[in-house]
């Protein structure tokens, strides 16, 4: 009993978050896009991403911060201020967000709910929950389309269940159960009768339940800034919609949300430079957040998805914008610029700094954006491929980006052997279809074939590739077309190459740094291994304009503070990145004039050559 007990409260208390601070919005880079940028935040994807039906999320109230309080008090609504201490940003009502959706929240009609057994909108993330930035400085918040989003995805979930759950909890008492009795009004208006509260009632505990058998394992918290996006992927497609769980893999390789300006014209994209199509990468993305895909209906049918690809190639169209080499500038989302009211540029010291940045920077993650170099064919070439033993080429050139092998780079492995190590069973499923993989030295189409042990990097290109190709069929898509909507290349994936170095315009705005955010400032990416911070602090919004990055407390920890008793993942509601622990780890990526330094990648800086680049990268 006292066990029960115990779980109960666990599962009913919420998480320390930080606060809120209100301010003045300010959007840096929207000069790009093809119309306003509030499309872009809310465009659904055709995700179910939070467990609930729209409606009750809107009805639900905040949780106690005790289950045993329930019975007293009205809180606040859920997405109000309170959904934003997990680093969302606020928005206000318009016709196309009508009830104020912080960004990248978006709603998807008639998708169904297994607990209520029935359909209903649904609410989930949009491409803009993970990538849009947004960082504090004196007083303002200023917003970064297609930056990397502060979110922490965790401590929602645990919030989301304590609030839900506290809501039916109340709605088991006769008496006292003001919490669920405000429920009920919100959601069911002038149908609220004692017949529709059971049928609420009933249906909120089959929910409780259904939820309940579907929590995740962490092995590695994820917190603020971050997201172990590939497993998870993997867990909802090979796992969940397969309800198959020898398929499951604990949670264990966190990386930052990725920036996404230029990303459109990379020739591989992903940290790990695994994923060559654009429709194969969002397509994946859309089904990661939670869009239903048939995997068990006849052949014929099967792979049929919410997706809503409407949605998805325009976005893509947004993101890259015509092709940008004739006009040698980018012209789609654009990175953004170093605000005018900000500490102003020392171009003396940032003409040092670009000194710096071609002798140590510039052989992996190329020359700067706005130089005549970086347009040149050396770095933009046309895809090369076999397909049916015949030589193909791509239409277009694409950037051509370094990926620097492990043994070099040596940061952090974990999510670089994600796709090169991990099986999938996919026995049954009929994923048979060609996709492309290196061969021999050369990208070569393979016909996939099920197994009990397939490569998951393969599995998941096939199993994307079959639900595009599905979508296709079902909305009658010209065979002429399809090449264009699948963004111009071929569906192309390969695993273990190591980790892409990509060009760094905007970087100052991307903070926390290195794959799996490991590194608060650019300062210290800049440093030598024992220079490195081993705790970090994440959540907090404040940027440091000194040193490019996140704000850092004063004391510093270190790996054996956040093991002892007194100290948890989180303090005071923000995350402690322990880079002690595999897939946290800080390594690699090293400046050290030590031969014997793993990872070196240049000699040891001095604290003025990293000022001298630092104010370099302010202006690219």
């Amino acid at each position: 009993m006292h066990t029960a007990i115990a779980s109960l409260e666990y599962g009913l208390t919420p998480p320390e978050l930080p606060d809120y601070r209100p301010a003045e919005q300010i959007a840096l880079n929207t000069d790009g896009w093809k119309q306003d940028s509030a499309w872009f935040q809310h465009a659904s994807q055709g995700t179910a991403t939070l467990p609930i039906p729209y409606n009750w999320l809107m009805a639900l109230e905040e949780p106690k911060f005790s289950p045993w309080l329930i019975f007293w008090g009205e809180e606040e609504l859920y997405t109000g201020d309170y959904l934003l201490r997990h680093g969302f940003i606020k928005q206000t009502a318009t016709s196309g967000n009508p009830d104020a959706l912080p960004i990248g929240l978006a709603t998807t009609p008639s998708i169904y709910f297994p607990g209520i057994n029935r359909k209903s909108t649904a609410i989930g993330f949009s491409c803009a929950a993970c990538h849009t930035g947004q960082l504090l400085f004196q007083g303002k918040r200023y917003i970064i389309d297609g930056g990397a989003a502060m979110t922490d995805l965790g401590l929602l979930t645990k919030s989301l269940g304590a609030a839900f759950g506290q809501t039916v909890l109340s709605s088991q008492f006769p008496l006292f159960n003001g919490r669920f009795d405000r429920f009920a009004q919100r959601v069911l208006g002038l149908n609220d009768n004692i017949l529709t509260r059971n049928q609420l009632k009933q249906e909120l505990s089959a929910t409780l339940r259904y939820l309940a058998k579907n929590s995740d394992v962490i092995n590695v918290t994820e917190g603020f800034t971050r997201l172990d996006a590939l497993n998870r992927i993997g867990n909802q497609v090979f796992d969940t919609a397969l309800n198959r769980s020898a398929n499951y893999s604990a949670i264990d390789a966190p990386v930052n949300f990725p920036h996404i300006w230029t990303t459109s014209w990379f020739n591989w994209v992903q940290y790990d430079g695994s994923i060559m199509q654009p429709l194969i990468r969002n397509a994946g993305e859309a089904l990661g957040v939670e869009a239903y895909v048939d995997t068990t209906g006849p052949d014929s049918q099967r792979f049929a998805s919410s997706i809503n690809y409407h949605n998805l190639i325009e976005i893509e169209e947004w993101l890259a914008g015509k092709h940008p080499r004739q006009q040698q500038k980018f012209n789609g989302l654009r990175a953004p610029q170093w605000p005018a009211s900000f500490p102003t540029i020392d171009h003396q010291l940032k003409t040092q700094g670009e000194n710096i940045y071609r002798e140590h920077c510039q052989d992996c993650h190329l020359p700067p954006v706005s130089s005549e170099l970086f347009w040149t064919d050396k770095y933009w070439k046309k895809i090369k491929y076999i397909e049916n033993g015949e030589k193909k080429t791509t239409e277009q050139t694409y950037l051509k980006l370094n990926i620097i092998p492990q043994e070099k780079i040596r940061t952090d492995p974990a999510q670089a052997l994600i796709l090169a190590k991990r099986t999938v069973d996919t026995t049954g499923l009929n994923l048979d279809t060609n996709i492309c993989t290196p061969l021999n030295e050369q990208l070569n189409f393979v016909t996939f074939r099920d197994s009990a042990t397939s490569s998951f990097a393969l599995a998941l290109g096939a199993f994307v590739q079959r639900t595009n190709l599905q979508w296709f069929k079902q909305s009658f898509t010209d065979e002429s077309q399809i090449n264009r909507l699948e963004g111009s290349r071929p569906n192309c994936l390969q695993a273990g190459q190591g980790y892409k170095a990509r060009p760094l315009n905007g970087a100052w705005a991307t903070a926390p740094f290195l794959h799996n955010g490991s590194i608060a400032t650019i300062y210290d990416l800049l440093s030598t291994q024992e220079e490195r911070p081993e705790v970090i602090q994440l959540g907090n919004q404040e940027f440091d304009p000194e040193r490019l990055g996140i704000i850092q407390p004063n004391d510093k920890l270190n790996c054996i503070d956040v093991t002892q008793d007194k100290h948890s993942n989180y303090d005071d509601g923000l995350f402690l990145l322990n880079t002690c622990i595999d897939g946290n780890r800080n390594t690699g990526h090293i400046f050290d004039d030590n031969p014997a330094a793993l990872g070196k990648i240049g000699p040891k800086l001095s604290h003025e050559q990293k000022m001298a680049l630092i104010e370099y990268l302010k202006t690219i």
